[in-house]
């Protein structure tokens, strides 16, 4: 009996780890905060077009612009979507999209998502450091925060 535990908890542990390390950029998130449902939350080297991540990572170079892509289920028409990016308590940038210019106009939508894009220049070379964070809210609620670092 206690052998057969043991390679369970081995098993999920490899599971777990597995999991953990092959993430990129990506964060799944799946959180819903006034009907607003967060499918994922990427960091990137760029954007595309639609604001859809380009190869995801969470290591940036101190001259890199931090890139964030945010998958929004379905088309929201009402509610707010803010972003803040954090070198430890310090706040270095926000910005807010309202769903409801966003997605204005748009009389039928089946199956679409909505991806919102955060991006941060650097004014001057980021310091090398792992106290970075991109903080995501919908309508002041907080959704969750997203760690990245900068490296040599």
């Amino acid at each position: 009996m206690k052998k057969k535990t043991l390679v369970l908890v081995c098993a999920a542990l490899v599971v777990i780890l597995a999991v953990t390390a092959c993430g990129g950029g990506t964060t799944s998130s799946g959180t819903t905060v006034s009907g607003i449902t967060i499918k994922s939350v990427t960091l990137a080297e760029n954007l595309n077009a639609d604001y859809q991540a380009v190869n995801p990572k969470t290591q940036f170079k101190p001259t890199d612009t931090i890139y964030v892509s945010v998958d929004v289920a379905d088309r929201p028409t009402t509610g707010t979507l803010n972003g803040k990016f954090y070198y430890g308590d310090q706040l270095i940038s926000e910005a807010t999209l309202d769903f409801s210019t966003v997605n204005q106009g748009v009389i039928i939508s089946i199956g679409e998502d909505t991806f919102a894009g955060f991006n941060l220049p650097p004014g001057q070379p980021w310091p090398v450091d792992t106290g970075y964070r991109f903080e995501l809210t919908i309508n002041g609620t907080k959704v969750g925060d997203y760690a990245y670092s900068v490296i040599q």
